[in-house]
């Protein structure tokens, strides 16, 4: 038994899968590309406003939804031809043929056929053309992969071939009832033709597709030498004009191929015999770019995945480069394996930046509103092109696949928004075969590589924001004078100005009221004194209050994994309290209370350790043990990580040796749960980089060990993991606020950072150790400095 196929099935593969008029269009350019053809026309004539047109093909019964005559007598065909000629555009071409041809109408079946050619759209090239065979065997078989099988046969890989599926002829029931289709292959007499009636799929409903017969016929002699195809659409199912073809040529056929690259679109068109143009790239725009960004992605034989790129922010003059492989570029794309990042295929993303604040109108261009309306015209995000031509509707009108709008919206400025930008990602159906079409050509498939390839566009351009924030936030800390700098200007100046108060006064003195203006000098001199005491008290509350800050900063990040830890602490202890009362075996019942004594005195320790967080004890100095306390905060942190299967080791250099210190205690807890988090997350994603997210291991197995030393004749404490660390050339980027390789959205960029900054303002410093021989870092050493006073 087989699967049986209505008749109209096939409208739903048409016009009820393919969701407009652009898309529609571009199937049929796209075959006619995939034929070679060096050029492509496309004429529409009108000769009937489409109120009338549409009126007589519903009354004569040739739309798919049955006239609605609301109880009146339905009027004869001839009725019908003479309000055809009374509503003829004589302006239009060919108006004069159509009006011969109706009068000339002698049969309801000639009258039809008039009309429904009164309005029509010919698609025309100068291709490969079919033959018969071709026809009957390829053309009308549905889901065909010809061009395909074709490239492989001749082995030309570098063709590029746009039809996937075999489905684009039927698109063209999205823009008309009737096609005919009029066709021949280089070396034959005559041209082959096909006609096809949608409607009758329509009305054949039910019955199965065989039952529609159709048949290629010979058409008339033409030269040997000329091939092609034709593809006519008639009894259109819209209203056209000039100004509709015109603004589908700007929003659709101008970025049907890439605008970047150097190549054009072989298309012409016309409406009614006037041309209408596709307006070119506006290219001198890129010039005008306040920010260039550009990132490739690379796929090695070998090794691992390569996400790489350089940003330049133009306006600023500042340039970086970056570069990310492994699990970072994993974490990145969503947890994903070695396996699916290898999947996604090498593509690569260029992106112009504009301040729309900060554009200028260009001499020989335009005016600045000229040259704001050309940008908002090119502008619309990051556009999706695989082998020059595009994926819709990514970057159009109402398409945010990125969430650039968004996410700029949480951003000082509005920073890479939409309509900001100018931009395109790059990929080829050879190198992306996992990254498919839809087949109603609305984006790519869904699938695990398509989701992880927009996640990874997605962080890219987080990063690419980044840096712009980063910029400018530099430059406005550069340009801003602080308090501290303020009073010492101050107090040079009050130098000098009580140097030559003396002679001021004695040469006022000798003045008529000199004696008086002394006197205002004096008191002006002691309230600019006391406002200068007034910054002062108020730059030493400030400093404080970045020590608060910084404190329930730490304490913001920790909370969500606190609150995860306490959560879990507590449904366990419920549940085992909840077995042991359903228990009537008295050893059962031990068993749970013994297992929720434990449970109790894990989540007690945890809660020791956090202690000095609190709001009494977080400045408060206090005299303790070094060793001893930093062993407690590694032995609370791993018994509620011990499930992460990482390895928690505490070693002292030298062995035994203790040191009793005076510190704020809360100050190593911030500090080292933050790098031992750190070492924890990067395993984790190491792991799952390299078995998957869901990897078979043999129960027990450990995952990675993080060990944390504890030198204390140096008052030195260093953590150290055996992930895939850090590297080189990010030594200094890692403490920057904001920077993160974190899945987007998940982080946040600051737990350096402010780890650094408690340590600073505690009197220690934080850093990178030694990179290894292949540039990757993963120690951080934390120098205690002053902290035993």
């Amino acid at each position: 038994m087989n699967f049986r196929v209505t008749a109209r099935t096939i409208l739903h593969l048409g016009s009820e899968l393919i969701s407009s008029d652009g898309v529609a269009f571009y199937e049929l350019i796209k075959n006619s590309l995939d034929a070679r053809s060096p050029e492509i026309r496309v004429d529409i004539v009108v000769r009937l406003p489409f109120d009338t047109y549409d009126l007589i093909l519903r009354e004569m019964g040739e739309r798919r939804d049955p006239p609605d005559h609301a109880g009146a007598r339905p009027r004869s065909w001839r009725d019908l031809r003479q309000l055809a000629l009374e509503h003829i555009d004589d302006g239009a071409i060919e108006a004069d043929h159509l009006r011969d041809e109706l009068e000339a109408a002698t049969t309801r079946e000639q009258f039809v056929a008039a009309v429904r050619a009164a309005n029509r759209i010919d698609v025309d090239d100068d291709g490969d053309g079919m033959s018969a065979r071709t026809l009957r065997d390829v053309y009308l078989t549905i889901g065909t992969s010809y061009r395909a099988r074709e490239r492989l046969e001749t082995g030309d890989d570098r063709r590029v071939i746009l039809g996937e599926k075999g489905l684009g002829r039927l698109s063209a029931m999205r823009l008309g009832d009737g096609m005919e289709v009029i066709t021949g292959t280089e070396g034959s007499g005559h041209w082959t033709v096909l006609e096809i009636d949608w409607n009758a799929f329509a009305k054949a409903a039910d019955d199965d597709l065989h039952s529609i017969a159709l048949r290629p016929a010979t058409g008339a002699e033409k030269d040997r030498s000329v091939k092609g195809t034709l593809i006519r659409i008639t009894a259109l199912t819209a209203p056209w004009s000039h100004a509709k073809l015109e603004d589908l040529a700007k929003d659709t056929f101008a970025r049907l191929i890439d605008p970047f690259a150097s190549e054009t679109l072989p298309l012409k068109l016309a409406f009614n015999g006037v041309s209408v143009s596709v307006p070119p790239f506006a290219n001198f725009l890129l010039e005008q770019a306040h920010g260039v960004f550009t990132a490739d992605y690379e796929v090695p034989q070998r090794g691992d995945p390569r996400l790489s790129g350089r940003m330049n922010y133009r306006l600023r003059n500042r340039r970086r480069t970056f570069a990310f492989q492994g699990a970072e570029v994993a974490e990145m794309a969503g947890e994903v394996s070695r396996e699916q990042l290898k999947r996604i295929g090498p593509f690569s993303l260029e992106v112009h930046w504009f301040n729309r604040r900060l554009l200028t109108k260009l001499e020989g261009i335009g005016t600045l509103a000229q040259v704001r309306r050309m940008l908002a015209e090119w502008a619309g995000g990051v556009a999706l092109y695989r082998d020059g031509y595009r994926v819709n509707p990514y970057a159009g009108p109402k398409d945010d696949w990125l969430d650039l709008d968004r996410d700029a919206f949480s951003t000082s400025g509005f920073k890479l928004n939409r309509g900001q930008i100018v931009g395109r990602a790059r990929i080829s159906k050879a190198r992306n075969p996992y990254l498919m079409d839809q087949t109603n050509r609305e984006g790519l498939t869904d699938s695990p590589e398509k989701a992880a390839f927009v996640r990874l566009l997605s962080a890219t351009m987080e990063f690419f924001r980044g840096f712009l924030v980063e910029i400018d936030q530099e430059l406005s800390r550069a340009n801003r004078v602080g308090p501290r700098d303020a009073l010492d200007r101050f107090r040079a100046e009050d130098a000098r100005i009580e140097d030559i108060l003396p002679e001021l006064v004695e040469a006022l003195s000798e003045t008529s009221g000199g004696v008086q203006l002394s006197k205002q000098v004096k008191e002006s001199l002691g309230s600019l004194r006391d406002a200068a005491a007034q910054v002062e008290a108020a730059a030493a509350a400030q400093e404080e209050e970045r020590g608060r800050v910084m404190h329930l900063a730490s304490i913001g990040l920790m909370i969500e994994v606190l609150a995860h830890e306490l959560f879990r602490a507590t449904s366990g202890g419920l549940k085992t309290i909840a077995t042991a009362r359903a228990s009537r075996n008295p050893d059962s019942t031990g068993t749970s209370l013994r297992v929720l004594e434990a449970q109790l005195k894990t989540l007690q320790k945890r809660l020791k350790v956090l202690d000095p967080l609190s709001t009494n004890a977080r400045q408060t100095k206090e005299e303790f043990d070094l060793v001893d306390w930093v062993k407690e905060i590694v032995e609370s942190y791993a018994s509620q990580n011990g499930r992460n299967r990482i390895v928690f080791r505490t070693t002292v250099v030298p062995r035994g040796s203790t040191r009793r210190i005076r510190a704020v205690k809360g100050m190593f807890v911030q500090i080292i749960e933050n790098l031992l988090s750190n070492s924890v997350h990067w395993i984790i994603q190491q792991d799952k980089y390299d078995n998957g997210p869901r990897g078979d291991r043999t129960a027990g197995d450990t995952i990675g060990t993080v060990t944390v030393r504890i030198e204390p004749n140096d008052n030195r404490i260093s953590v150290i993991d055996d992930g895939p660390g850090i590297p080189e050339d990010r030594r200094e980027q890692v403490f920057q606020p904001f920077f993160t390789t974190k899945r987007q959205k998940e982080g946040r960029g600051l737990g350096l950072y402010i780890a650094r900054e408690i340590a600073e303002y505690h009197g220690g410093t934080l850093t990178l150790g030694d990179a290894d021989d292949d540039g990757m870092i993963n120690t951080v050493t934390l120098e205690l400095g002053g902290s035993d006073d």
